[in-house]
C-alpha cells in the first residue's frame, strides 16, 4: 500500500554533497541533473498554535527535531496565515503546482502541533494545505488534539474519520499496527508489550462511514495504538477518492497530550517525523547508553546512617575479587540485554593510586597490588578516561585575602603536570587507546569549570546555610582561565560536566575564555545519578537517599510533601531503584549521547551473588528501555561522543540544502560549506538501524546525488 502511495507521486528522493569517494551505492553517481518538476524538499514544516511558552506540543517536538539535526521551518497559526506560495515555490519565487516546470515543493512532511489548530487556521488554509498534501504526496503528522469534524458553506474541510468515544490520563495502550505497515511505522517499538498512557487522551473509534470531505476523499482510518478497550489513540487516516485504490492524502493522528516528560510521548516522537519525511530526511537518531566509573584506584568514605553524613574513616576501595566480579556480571548483562550486546564500562582513574610512590619521579607502576594487577589482568573487559593524577581541584586559587577549605593550583604548569602525570600511569600499565583518550579529561567534581569561591565543606562554614549559594557558574565567568590554558597546553579537545549544574547542561564550545589554542574545547555534559557516590550496598543508599529528601526535612520541623524535590515518605531500595531507572530511560529515549556518571564504590560486591549497585541499575534501565523499544543500543567511548558531538554541531552550523527527486528516487545535497559529517536517514548504503539505513556522507558546495533506500525490502 505504502509502496504504491509513493509511486503515485514519483519514488522519493535526496541529494549529498561529498568531497571524496564515498560507498559503493554512490560511486557510480554523476553529478547531480537540474530538478525533475516531481521533486521536494528535506524539510519539515511545523504548524503551531503559539511560540514554545504557549504550545505544549511544539515544546515537545522542538528538541527532538533539534537533537536529530532534522531542518524545520515554524509557522505559528495565531500569528501567520499559511500561503501557496509558503508550500511550493518556482525558480521565480511564484507560487506553483507540481506539475508546473521548475516548481519544487517546500517541504517532506507537516507536523501539526494540534488537530484542528482552533482558532488560527481558516477553511482556505485547511484547503491550501490539503492540496499541497495531494499534489507533491507529502503526508502529514498530528501531535495531539480532539478529532475534529469542520464544515463551512462549502462542504466538510476537515474530518480525521473518528467519532469521540471517551478520555482519560490512564489508558494501557496496545500496538495494532497492521501488517501493510509493518516495516514502515514504529519498527522500533517492541509491539508485543502495552505503552501506559500516563496523560489526559482522547479515545475515538473509527467511523468508516461515507462521509465526504469536499474535495470528494472519504477518511478511512486504521488505528496503529488503541486503548484496552479498542478505542483509537493513534491513527492512520487514509483519504481515499473514489475509483482509486491508493489514497489521496495520508495523516498520522494522535489524541494524546504528549510532553519531553512523558514516557508515552518518548516512544512516539520519532515517529512524527519519520512518518511525515516517509524515512527520508537530513539528520538521525540513536539510542545511547555510556556508564562512567569514576575514582578507580582511590578510596571512596562511606555514608555513615549513624551520623547522617560520610564517615572518612571507613572508606572503601575496589578489590581484585570486585573487578573480576564485574567482568563476570558484565557479560551477564550484555546476555541478559541484547540490545547491549557490545556493552563495557569506562573507568576514570586517578594513577596516584596504581603508583608504588605518589610522590616520587619517574614513577613507577604498583603491579603487585591487588586492585592494580586486577585491573591490567582484565583491561581488555573496559575502558579508560584519564580522571586527572590525583584528583586534585582545578578551580580559581583564592585572592590573598581569602583561604580554600580544598587545595588549589597557582600555574598552569602544576595543572598541566596533573594532566600528564595520569597519561604516564596509563602507559605504565598498558591500558588500551590511550593515544584516543588523550584528547578527553574528567576533572575531579567537573572542576575547573566554575568558581566555588574556596567552600565545600559545611563542616568548615557552619555559617553557611548552603556552600554553594556563592558560587559563580560557568557563563558568569567561574571557569578557571588557568586550567583551560593547561587542558589546550595538553592537546585536550573534551571536558567533562555535570549536567545538573548551571551552564553545564548543553554541549558547547568554550569560546568565552581565552586559552592560547586556536581551537576551543567543547564541553561534553554527563548526568549524574542517585546512586550516591559514597555507598556500595543497598542499605546505606537507601539511608542516605532518604535522609536527603525526607527525613532532613522532617527533622526540621517541615513537611516533606510542601518541599520541591523532597519525598513524602521513604522508599525502599527497589523503589529508589526503579525511579532511578525511569531516569535513566528517559534520557536514552532523547537519543542523546551524554554518559551517566557513577563512581568506583557503586561497583563493589554486595552479596554473595555478586550483585552491585551499578549493574543493578544498568539492569534495571534496560528492563524497562526494552518494555518499549528493540533498537541497539550504542555504547560509544567518550572520545567518539565528543567526535560525534563536535561533528553534529559543525553540521547544525551549516546551510544545508537538500532536495528529492522523486523522478529518478535520488537525494540531491550541498551545503554553504564543507560539512565532513552529515548524517542522512533513508540513503542507500548507510546503517542499517532499526530497520532503516543511515549514511555519513561529506558534503560542500557542490550538489552531488545519491539514492534512496527505505530498507522496505529487508
Amino acid at each position: 500500500m505504502e509502496t504504491s502511495f509513493i509511486k503515485r507521486n514519483g519514488s522519493m528522493k535526496r541529494c549529498l554533497l561529498t568531497f571524496a569517494a564515498m560507498s559503493l551505492a554512490s560511486i557510480a553517481m554523476p553529478p547531480a541533473p537540474a530538478l525533475a518538476d516531481n521533486a521536494v524538499k528535506l524539510k519539515i514544516l511545523v504548524i503551531t498554535t503559539g511560540d514554545l511558552a504557549e504550545d505544549l506540543e511544539f515544546a515537545y517536538i522542538k528538541p527532538v527535531l533539534d537533537q536529530m539535526g532534522v531542518p524545520y521551518d515554524v509557522l505559528n497559526a495565531a500569528t501567520q496565515d499559511l500561503k501557496t506560495a509558503t508550500l511550493a515555490s518556482s525558480s521565480a519565487g511564484s507560487a506553483c503546482k507540481a506539475e508546473d516546470p521548475g516548481c519544487t515543493g517546500n517541504y517532506n512532511g507537516i507536523i501539526l502541533t494540534d488537530a484542528d489548530l482552533v482558532p488560527g487556521f481558516t477553511p482556505s488554509e485547511w484547503d491550501i494545505l490539503h492540496a499541497y498534501q495531494k499534489n507533491f504526496g507529502v503526508r502529514l503528522a498530528v501531535l495531539s488534539g480532539w478529532p475534529a469534524t469542520y464544515s463551512d458553506s462549502h462542504g466538510r474541510y476537515l474530518d480525521y474519520g473518528l467519532a469521540y468515544s471517551s478520555s482519560g490520563s490512564d489508558y494501557e495502550a496496545r500496538w495494532t499496527v497492521p501488517d501493510t505497515y509493518g516495516k514502515q511505522v514504529f519498527e522500533y517499538v517492541n509491539r508485543a508489550n502495552p505503552v501506559p498512557i500516563t496523560d489526559f487522551a482522547f479515545a475515538a473509534i473509527p467511523r468508516n462511514d461515507a462521509s465526504t470531505l469536499r474535495d470528494g476523499s472519504v477518511p478511512r482510518v486504521e488505528p496503529l495504538l488503541r486503548t484496552q478497550d479498542g478505542e483509537a489513540l493513534v491513527s492512520i487516516v487514509r483519504y481515499m477518492a473514489p475509483s482509486q485504490a491508493t489514497p489521496v492524502r495520508e495523516v498520522m493522528i494522535s489524541t494524546i497530550t504528549n510532553a519531553s516528560s512523558l514516557i508515552h510521548s518518548n516512544v512516539l516522537a520519532y515517529e512524527f517525523i519519520n512518518w511525515v519525511t516517509q524515512g527520508v530526511f537530513v539528520g538521525a537518531r540513536f539510542v545511547h547508553m555510556a556508564a562512567h566509573l569514576d575514582d578507580l584506584f582511590r578510596h571512596s568514605p562511606l555514608w555513615d546512617p549513624a551520623l547522617k553524613k560520610e564517615n572518612f574513616t571507613a572508606a572503601y576501595r575496589l578489590s581484585g575479587v570486585d573487578v573480576s566480579n564485574a567482568v563476570s556480571k558484565q557479560l551477564a548483562f550484555r546476555t541478559a540485554h541484547p540490545v547491549a550486546a557490545d556493552f563495557r564500562l569506562d573507568f576514570a582513574f586517578n594513577g596516584s593510586g596504581a603508583v608504588i610512590d605518589p610522590d616520587s619521579m619517574p614513577l613507577a607502576a604498583n603491579l603487585k597490588e591487588d586492585l592494580v594487577s586486577a585491573v591490567v589482568a582484565n583491561k581488555t573487559s573496559f575502558r579508560f578516561i584519564n580522571h586527572t593524577f590525583a584528583h586534585l581541584d582545578m578551580d580559581r586559587a583564592p585572592g590573598s585575602d581569602s583561604l580554600c577549605d580544598y587545595a588549589t593550583f597557582s600555574s598552569i604548569a602544576a595543572i598541566q603536570a596533573e594532566i600528564m602525570k595520569n597519561r604516564t600511569v596509563w602507559e605504565l600499565l598498558d591500558l588500551p587507546e590511550r593515544n584516543q583518550n588523550d584528547r578527553v579529561l574528567i576533572t575531579g567534581a567537573h572542576s575547573g569549570l566554575k568558581d566555588r569561591k574556596c567552600t565545600t565543606d559545611p563542616a568548615l562554614h557552619p555559617d553557611m546555610l548552603n556552600v554553594q549559594a556563592d558560587d559563580i557558574g560557568f557563563s558568569a565567568g567561574g571557569a578557571n582561565p588557568l586550567f583551560l590554558q593547561a587542558a589546550a597546553a595538553a592537546g585536550v579537545n573534551y571536558l567533562a560536566a555535570d549536567s545538573s549544574q548551571q551552564d553545564q547542561n548543553i554541549e558547547q564550545y568554550i569560546a568565552q575564555y581565552e586559552d592560547g589554542s586556536p581551537m576551543n574545547r567543547l564541553m561534553l555534559p554527563r548526568w549524574p545519578t542517585n546512586i550516591f557516590y559514597n555507598v556500595t550496598h543497598p542499605s546505606q543508599l537507601e539511608d542516605e537517599y532518604n535522609y536527603l529528601y525526607h527525613g532532613r526535612f522532617v527533622s526540621a520541623g517541615l513537611n516533606p510533601c510542601e518541599i520541591a524535590g523532597a519525598i513524602c515518605a521513604p522508599r525502599n531500595y527497589r523503589e529508589i531503584l526503579m525511579m532511578e531507572a525511569d531516569l535513566g530511560l528517559r534520557h536514552m529515549l532523547t537519543f542523546s549521547k551524554w554518559p551517566h556518571f557513577f563512581h568506583q564504590a557503586n561497583l563493589a560486591r554486595y552479596d554473595e551473588n555478586g550483585n552491585t549497585l551499578q549493574f543493578d541499575w544498568l539492569n534495571a534501565v534496560f528492563a524497562q528501555y526494552e518494555e518499549l523499544f528493540t533498537l541497539p543500543v550504542k555504547n560509544l567511548p567518550y572520545y567518539l561522543i565528543g567526535d560525534h558531538t563536535a561533528e553534529n554541531l559543525e553540521a547544525k552550523s551549516a546551510a544545508i540544502q537538500a532536495t528529492w527527486d522523486r523522478t529518478t528516487d535520488r537525494v540531491i545535497l550541498s551545503a554553504n560549506k564543507a560539512i565532513p559529517h552529515l548524517l542522512v536517514t533513508g540513503l542507500a548504503g548507510g546503517e542499517l538501524y532499526g530497520g532503516q539505513y543511515i549514511r555519513d556522507i561529506a558534503v560542500d558546495t557542490r550538489p552531488m546525488a545519491y539514492p534512496v533506500d527505505r530498507a522496505l525490502a529487508q
